[in-house]
Formats: structure tokens, sequence, C-alpha cells
């Protein structure tokens, strides 16, 4: 049995509920080439950070990178662009190669380079100048932390090194800027996480020119209204002037019939921003 979405059930609309401030995670772990050696384990902290540094002023702070190993690390940091993914996922590039709201011209680091020893910790400095007349906006930035494998004099060409590599996110916003959110589209679709299951896909849509986060609920309600399974939409972002989809695994197989889902997703407005979409079952051809 396939299950499609009927649009003309499918609405947007926004209800009066209090706005709350939401919080996303936002450190990307990458693991390189695969090694023989010891294991490499690293921490940075914060994972990311909210600025408001007006155009004209400076902020210095800190970052912590730890060391979790039971061997010497020599960790090298550099300040990259990036940008998301429609999945979400994060991509890191040079400074410079994603300028669109880009920061990355405004920070500085220092030291560059750093060695720390066995379950030791180090700070690292980070400097953002923001230039006077920079027009409002929400504008990013990543500081990369990056482990420097060991390379061993002598040893067989065919050894790979593990390489441990985080991105701490920098957002900066300049000036009071409006949010523009939109839940675009909502179906129900497989899970691409967990094969034999479905999900709840959302889209959503960032018309403005800072990013925002959302969190909610996806409500799961039989034929007779009855609420059958909560989804929980954990927090994520939206960067500015992009589409995010996101996947709300169900929690088991879907209510028999025809069903409806509503999402409810508080993006920081007075009001939550929801969806309504009615699934109906089709029928397998005989």
């Amino acid at each position: 049995m396939v299950s499609h979405a009927d649009a003309a059930n499918s609405r947007n609309r926004q209800r009066r509920r209090s706005g709350r401030a939401l919080s996303w995670a936002a450190a990307a772990v990458f693991v390189a080439s695969g090694t023989a050696g010891a294991q490499v384990s690293l921490a940075v902290s914060p994972v990311r950070v909210e600025l408001a540094v007006v155009p004209g002023q400076t902020k210095t702070d800190i970052l912590t990178v730890q060391n979790l190993g039971e061997k010497p690390q020599h960790v090298r940091v550099s300040v990259a662009d990036w940008y998301l993914t429609k999945d979400g996922t994060p991509v890191f590039v040079k400074a410079g190669k994603a300028p669109e709201f880009s920061m990355s011209e405004w920070v500085e680091v220092n030291p560059t380079e750093l060695q720390i020893g066995p379950q030791g910790s180090q700070v690292l400095r980070y400097t953002v100048t923001v230039p006077a007349g920079v027009a409002a906006a929400g504008y990013r930035s990543a500081i990369l932390v990056e482990t420097v494998p060991e390379m061993v004099a002598g040893q067989t060409a065919n050894v790979t090194y593990l390489n441990a590599r985080i991105g701490v996110v920098l957002y900066n916003r300049v000036g009071t800027l409006p949010i523009m959110a939109e839940i675009t589209d909502q179906q129900v679709v497989p899970d691409p996480a967990n094969s034999g299951r479905l999900a709840v896909r959302l889209t959503l849509k960032n018309g403005g020119t800072s990013h925002y986060r959302f969190r909610g609920q996806s409500l799961v309600q039989d034929a007779e209204g009855k609420t059958v399974q909560t989804l929980t939409v954990s927090d994520a972002v939206v960067l500015p002037q992009s589409e995010r989809e996101v996947f709300v695994p169900f929690e088991g197989p879907p209510p028999a019939g025809s069903y409806t889902v509503t999402s409810r997703l508080d993006v920081g407005l007075k009001e939550l921003l929801e969806i309504v979409t009615r699934i109906t079952p089709i029928a397998a051809p005989q």
C-alpha cells in the first residue's frame, strides 16, 4: 500500500502562541582516513557562537580545545566559509569560496597551531571585527580545528593516518531583522534512515537575510481525529535565502485508512507555523 498527500487539504497557517528562544548544536565532526595508530579524540567548546557585534566594533572571545586521547596532538586552526545542503549537511569550504553572507574576512584566530598533551586542553582566542557600513543581515563563518597526523620517519607508504576535524560555527546578526519563515511542503515518505519505515518530510523556506531556528511537533491523527503518534521535530536551522528539508520518523506503522499529519513549528515568532496534510492510502493494483 502506498500513501500520498491530498494537496487540496495541505495548508500553511499560523496559530497564536508564545515564541521562545531555540538552540542548535552546530558542531560538525569529520573523520578522514583510517589508521593503524592510536585513536584521535578531540573536543571543542562551545560548538556554536551567536554574536551581535555592530558595524565598527570588535569582540574577542575564546574556545577551549581538548585532547581526549592518550598521545600529544598537534592541532591546526583556520577560518572557513560554510553552508548547508538542502538535507542539512554542513559543508566547509575555503574562506572566500562561499561569499554570500560570509564574515570569514572579519575573523582572526590566535594561535593558528596548538600542541596539546594527553588529556590536556588549551584556549584558542578569536576576534571578530565588523567593518563600518556593513548592511543589516545575518553573517556566518566557521573556525576549523583539525589534528595534524604525526608522520613517522621510515614508516611504510601504505600506512594511513587518522585525522579529526571539528567545525565551530559563528553567526553575527547585524541590525534588527524580521524572521521570514514558511513551511512550503509536507509529505509522508519512506524514511531514508530506517528501511521499511515512514517519515514526515517537511520543507522550510527562509526568505529573509538572517538564519532562523525551529523545533516543534508533528501529530499523526486517525480518521476520527484521535492523535495516535506525537513526533518530535528536533532543533534545526534554516540559513538565509535557502530551503531546508527535515525528516521526522514515525514511531510505528501509520493508522489504517486515511489519516492527517499536523506539524507545528516554533521559529521564534509570536505564532507557531502550522501545516496540515491529509494522507489517503492508495490500494495496490490487483
